[in-house]
């Protein structure tokens, strides 16, 4: 058990090598997207805290909650290994708080909005997940935190060991089970939730295996759409979902040889065309609650804006080297560090000329370009008032 932390491998984001070039094609799966309509409907609320504020004060929004992995983590994964196994975890060097040299665009939306951000002693905006404590003091009560993301978190349900001990509480359905159970939902709460891009991954790995494509896809679909049937079965009435990225254009697979980037990629589009229609019946049930940012189909168009804002702008390679995708042989018997050191000739200045700190976290720079992208659309989508 000491060196349990193989875990870490998984719930970090992990990018896999040494794969086959040999695959099918995704459309040869059997993969579904219809599921039962009930889910989240039997969670017990007893507990449920209010935290919510005035809208009127908050650009129309009562709450605002986050679900995902490593791209809203602003302590999950420290407060997860902790409450699992006891294990201290720590984020340093360029990592600050999370997977990014500074706030992640869920964080950024949380302070926009309103609501004190994380480095605030009185912040609600703090991670909780399904078996942590309500440790938050809030007006004379013990509430839990509004962010349920965790580095490492997946739709799917890896068969690993690993991932059966940590992750088991902390995947996309557990964290909206978490929500549920922790929060009283009001009608002008606003959820962000994003997920998909470790599943990607796991695809990724396994080009030359329709069947675990099969059984990843399947899997993790039906997770997302239990994830928002409990949300929104509980009350959710605007959701932003941050769908999975195409993850060849990350600095972990685009310099990877063509032919399996293009496999690849058919996996990423087969995932989202999939997800999509999951969407489509939720939405026709539940009054266009949901509305999507796609970074399958946006990440180019966001990796091509930000290259133009500045000439010395890189969007190929990551700025920092980083053990955040080789954590197998630490013992979790003493301090597990998860650090991101400057790559060489990147340096304080020019870090955030980067759009990517690693090889698929954005950096502070990147994290702050789609935070205006999103809170341009939750204007748009009269989510948000200005």
């Amino acid at each position: 058990m000491k060196k349990l932390i193989t875990l870490l491998s998984v719930l970090s984001i992990s990018t896999s090598t040494g794969v086959s070039a040999v695959s099918c094609m995704p459309a040869q799966a059997d993969i579904k997207t219809d599921f039962s309509e009930d889910v989240g409907k039997n969670i017990d609320k007893s507990n449920a805290k209010d935290t919510s504020v005035d809208p009127s004060n908050y650009h129309g929004v009562s709450n605002f909650y986050t679900l995902g992995d490593s791209l809203s983590d602003n302590g999950g994964l420290v407060t997860i290994a902790k409450d699992e196994l006891n294990a201290n975890v720590v984020m340093t060097g360029q990592y600050k708080g999370g997977f990014s040299n500074g706030p992640r665009t869920a964080e950024i939306i949380n302070e926009k909005l309103g609501f004190k951000g994380i480095s605030d002693k009185d912040s609600t905006f703090k991670s909780s997940n399904l078996i942590h404590k309500a440790d938050i003091d809030y007006k004379d009560q013990k509430v839990w935190g509004r962010n349920y993301s965790v580095g490492g978190a997946t739709a799917y349900e890896s068969d690993g060991l690993a991932a059966k001990l940590l992750m088991g509480n902390t995947g996309i359905y557990k964290q909206a089970q978490a929500l549920v159970q922790q929060q009283v939902i009001k009608e002008d709460d606003l959820f962000f939730l994003e997920i998909g891009g470790n599943d990607l991954f796991a695809l990724a790995g396994v080009v030359d295996n329709v069947n675990a494509q099969t059984k990843i896809m399947n899997n993790a679909i039906e997770n997302i759409s239990n994830a928002f049937y409990t949300l929104l079965n509980n009350g959710a009435k605007k959701i932003v979902f941050a769908s999975p990225p195409d993850i060849t254009l990350t600095p972990g697979y685009n310099k990877r040889d063509k032919n399996y980037l293009a496999k690849v990629n058919l996996l990423c589009k087969e995932f989202d065309y999939k997800v999509t229609k999951v969407i489509e019946k939720l939405n026709s049930k539940f009054n266009n609650a949901i509305k999507t940012y796609n970074l399958y189909q946006e990440l180019k168009n966001i990796l091509n804006e930000f290259k133009g804002s500045n000439k010395n702008i890189n969007i190929t390679d990551h700025a920092c080297k980083s053990n955040a995708f080789d954590l197998g042989g630490l013992n979790i018997g003493g301090t597990i560090e998860i650090k991101a050191e400057l790559d060489n000739g990147v340096t304080e200045e020019n870090v955030n000329n980067y759009f990517f700190i690693d090889d698929v976290h954005p950096t502070k720079s990147g994290h702050e370009f789609v935070s205006k992208k999103i809170w341009d659309l939750l204007i748009s989508w009269n989510y948000i008032s200005e």
